[in-house]
């Protein structure tokens, strides 16, 4: 059982405890965090999505996650690399907002493993 749970809420961070009351909200790129009994902290770098909060249980849908002991941190810092590259040059075929937010994902998974 998860004693607690921190994630990226659109609003700024939000924590999650026992009996918390009912609430749908969005999440965005970073990390949700959660502790177990007697247990470190466990991270996982989340991408945009939804997150529920219901009768003690937690529902996260969102466009990836990983735990930050799953995450390759030289393709992670080689995707920083590239999104980087791609907004330095910013040409007219270079889509500013996904490279954008190819940037902030790899960002946050090399802040998962951290």
């Amino acid at each position: 059982m998860v004693n607690s749970l921190t994630a990226p809420a659109s609003l700024g961070s939000m924590g999650v405890l026992h009996n918390h009351a009912p609430l749908l909200t969005t999440l965005e790129t970073g990390l949700m965090s959660y502790n177990k009994a007697g247990q470190e902290p466990q991270h996982i770098a989340l991408d945009n999505g939804l997150m529920e909060v219901s009768n003690n249980h937690v529902l996260v849908l969102v466009q990836a996650a990983e735990k930050a002991q799953d995450i390759d941190l030289s393709r992670a810092e080689a995707a920083l690399n590239r999104a980087k590259e791609r907004l330095s040059v910013r040409t007219k075929d270079i889509d500013v907002p996904r490279a954008e937010a190819a940037l902030k994902r790899a960002l946050n998974r090399i802040k998962a493993r951290q």
